[in-house]
């Protein structure tokens, strides 16, 4: 069974906030599901399929930072995607201010541990793994590590009950963005 993570996105609100925007073509790559590359780093091709594991964490995310004691049994493979699942995309429609406002976030000590594990991507369901000034830097460490952010997935509650599956994830080069559209669907191995 296949499942699509990727977030639709309401055309009306994405070109109300594209026409605040100083470079259309900059701010479209930070549109719904995406990957951050601010250090423009080749994305190896094998990367396209990992194996996923979920993370659930939606129990604490909109009371606290998510935090490296949460994580506690995690068997991390080598390759992995890790899909963190706050609840935020299923609480929140994107693109509402609420759905931006305050949302979860990762602890610096976890984010720093996760960029020695054996990850190719880290998705998660809200705006990024850290907020404001502190998401780009956080995007960054993993980046320098060969790890990729993926923000604004959905459906993650679809996976709760699901031990192995695959994760497909497709992404749009380009030379100047630092934010890349991406599709990411998972086929659950039976």
């Amino acid at each position: 069974m296949k499942y699509d993570l990727t977030t639709q996105v309401d055309v009306g609100l994405m070109e109300q906030w594209l026409s605040t925007k100083e470079n259309r073509h900059l701010a479209t790559g930070h549109v719904g599901t995406h990957l951050d590359t601010y250090e423009k780093s080749d994305i190896p091709l094998d990367y396209i399929i990992c194996q996923g594991i979920l993370w659930d964490v939606s129990n604490i995310a909109d009371n606290r930072e998510i935090s490296l004691s949460d994580i506690e049994n995690l068997y991390i493979p080598e390759n992995a995607f890790l899909l963190v699942r706050t609840g935020r995309s299923e609480q929140e429609k994107y693109g509402t201010v609420d759905y931006f406002r305050e949302h979860p976030q990762l602890s610096n000590e976890l984010i720093q541990w996760l960029s020695n594990q054996p990850l190719c991507f880290l998705g998660i369901d809200c705006a990024g793994i850290r907020r404001g000034k502190e998401h780009e830097s956080a995007d960054r460490m993993l980046e320098k590590n060969g790890i990729f952010v993926i923000e604004n997935l959905s459906n993650l509650n679809q996976l709760l009950n699901t031990d192995v599956f695959q994760v497909y994830t497709l992404w749009f080069d380009d030379p100047v963005a630092t934010g890349l559209r991406c599709k990411v669907v998972v086929d659950i191995v039976s």
